[in-house]
């Protein structure tokens, strides 16, 4: 690994790496804190700096921590072609083997956490665990109008936003995709810093080749019935409604799965409500 692949980071104290997982290149940092293994995996325009506010509400939990970009975002290589979230849940896997990492606790956010879903999918055996903060699964608001209304508001936010990045209006597209669909109104700017703002519209491009992912609804929530590892659905308590009533939906197909609501959040709880997740977290992982 040469020195170019590796960027250190005072406030971390853990350096950035690039792991060599055989078709990419995942920016990684491994925080070590315990034999138990928590692997973190961040949702949309996003990288691995939105959980590090949780990882330190985390500490002292005894788990090691493991953040990462996912394949073209930030500091993480892509190839060329058309993206899925088949090689995101695959990166994962290649990831936990490449670092030996066992079977650890896996904890997604939005995009991510339907990459969880898959990766315990397809790799049972590399998942003891799932936390999955609002995976953005639309497509099971079905079977009455209010639900699919939903629906239908949230992919004509989706098209819009295509449509204003494909025109290359890329921080009019992001902000409207952040306040539309995922943070809410006013979000852009009372949410988030120049930094978060500056990583979302660089992670565009990403998000826009997501969008046009032919397997991008491949997140089948139900599989999770044949997954021997508790799992558990938290929500936001000022989240937007499409969110609260996805949640609701998955929780109605994985009835073994537990529920938490994240008191005052929204979907931006690992940034803005980091105490209250990692209490959630340490709850479903029975921690004091």
């Amino acid at each position: 690994m040469t020195s170019s692949d590796r960027a250190a980071s005072p406030a971390t104290g853990s350096p950035l790496t690039r792991i060599d997982i055989g078709e990419v290149k995942l920016a990684t940092r491994v925080l070590e804190g315990g034999d138990g293994v928590l692997l973190f995996i961040h949702g949309s325009l996003d990288d691995h700096h939105t959980w590090l506010p949780l990882t330190r509400a985390l500490a002292g939990t005894g788990h090691t921590m493991v953040v990462y970009d996912r394949r073209g975002h930030s500091a993480s290589t892509d190839v060329a072609g058309q993206g899925t979230i088949h090689q995101d849940a695959d990166d994962a896997a290649n990831l936990i083997q490449r670092l030996g990492l066992g079977r650890p606790h896996v904890v997604g956010h939005s995009y991510g956490a339907g990459t969880a879903v898959l990766l315990a999918a397809k790799y049972p055996h590399l998942v003891s665990s799932l936390y999955l903060h609002e995976p953005p699964a639309f497509a099971l608001l079905t079977g009455s109008p209010e639900l699919e209304e939903l629906a239908g508001q949230a992919r004509a936010v989706a098209q819009q936003s295509v449509a204003l990045l494909a025109a290359g209006r890329i921080e009019e597209g992001t902000a409207y995709f952040v306040e539309e669909m995922a943070f809410g109104a006013g979000s852009w700017t009372e949410l988030f810093d120049d930094q978060a703002r500056a990583v979302m519209v660089a992670n565009a491009d990403t998000w826009l080749d997501q969008s046009r992912d032919p397997e991008r609804l491949a997140m089948d929530v139900a599989t999770l019935n044949a997954f021997d590892g508790p799992v558990t659905f938290s929500v936001g308590s000022r989240t937007l409604p499409a969110f609260s009533a996805a949640t609701a939906e998955m929780l109605r197909l994985v009835p073994r799965a537990s529920g938490a609501t994240i008191e005052g959040a929204g979907h931006g709880a690992p940034t803005s409500h980091p105490d209250a997740m990692a209490a959630a977290i340490r709850r479903h992982l029975d921690l004091p």
